[in-house]
């Protein structure tokens, strides 16, 4: 998870089980600073963008009748988000709720999205069935066995032919950042981190009953995209934000993430 521009590392004590994840978020002031703490650098406010976008456009590419969110916090994504006929937003932490509502009616959303208090590892007695359904920064922090126990839930959840987006951190950039980072910001949560290959992620997914339809590259060249926000945006953070995506427009084969556009086996 990033912090004001950092990058996490994984260690041995990272909260990584469903209530250590879980606990670090039941906390008033990190859930009204969320969006501000983690989105402030122009390379992560790009990052921010480009999920907007491509989940408005597979809405409206598949117009899904239910949408279900996980893990939404306190709705970074959810009131920009168009083409939702019916919405639900399942979250565990009360004080992210309450963040949530407030942003989703100042947006005039309220009425599009049923916020509810609860758990994603429980969605079957939750009753929740949709045609769509996204998360990010959520199955990643999560160890295998955890992410096997989600995976059942939202294969559950969704109808056959259902798409799932996700957010699938690059293995490679993530261990050259490590490699790289002397230690961690003092003000950086401590949470686990998955990462893959292209192909690690997609045998994961397949063996848990979903096809990979997309893989979207976003933050092409962290390296100088980062090293332009951190040189740029406290002095002319419009430029910084401009020079991050032009860069972002040459092709890589190295991007710090994907977007995975998933689809539930028939």
């Amino acid at each position: 998870m990033d912090n004001e521009g950092t990058i996490c590392m994984k260690t041995d004590k990272d909260a990584c089980e469903e209530q250590n994840v879980a606990g670090l978020y039941q906390d008033t002031q990190v859930a009204e600073s969320y969006c501000q703490r983690r989105f402030a650098h122009s390379w992560s406010s790009l990052l921010h963008r480009k999920q907007v976008t491509e989940v408005n456009r597979a809405l409206a590419q598949f117009q899904p009748g239910d949408t279900v969110e996980l893990a939404p916090g306190p709705a970074r994504l959810t009131t920009e988000i168009r083409g939702v006929q019916r919405g639900i937003m399942v979250e565990y932490s009360h004080e992210m709720l309450t963040v949530a509502q407030k942003r989703l009616s100042e947006a005039g959303l309220a009425s599009r999205w049923d916020l509810r208090h609860g758990n994603a590892f429980d969605l079957q007695s939750m009753d929740i069935h949709c045609d769509f359904l996204f998360t990010f920064r959520f199955i990643r922090h999560f160890i295998m066995s955890d992410r096997i126990r989600l995976y059942k839930q939202i294969h559950h959840c969704l109808r056959p032919g259902g798409y799932f987006i996700m957010d699938v951190v690059n293995r490679i950039m993530r261990e050259r950042i490590e490699a790289q980072s002397s230690k961690k910001s003092k003000n950086e949560l401590p949470v686990y981190d998955m990462a893959y290959t292209p192909c690690e992620f997609e045998d994961e997914i397949e063996e848990h009953g979903f096809v990979v339809r997309r893989l979207i590259p976003v933050i092409k060249h962290f390296g100088l995209q980062s090293w332009v926000s951190f040189t740029l945006d406290h002095r002319i953070a419009s430029l910084a934000y401009v020079t991050v995506a032009i860069l972002e427009r040459v092709p890589s084969l190295e991007p710090l993430e994907w977007i995975a556009v998933c689809q539930k086996m028939e």
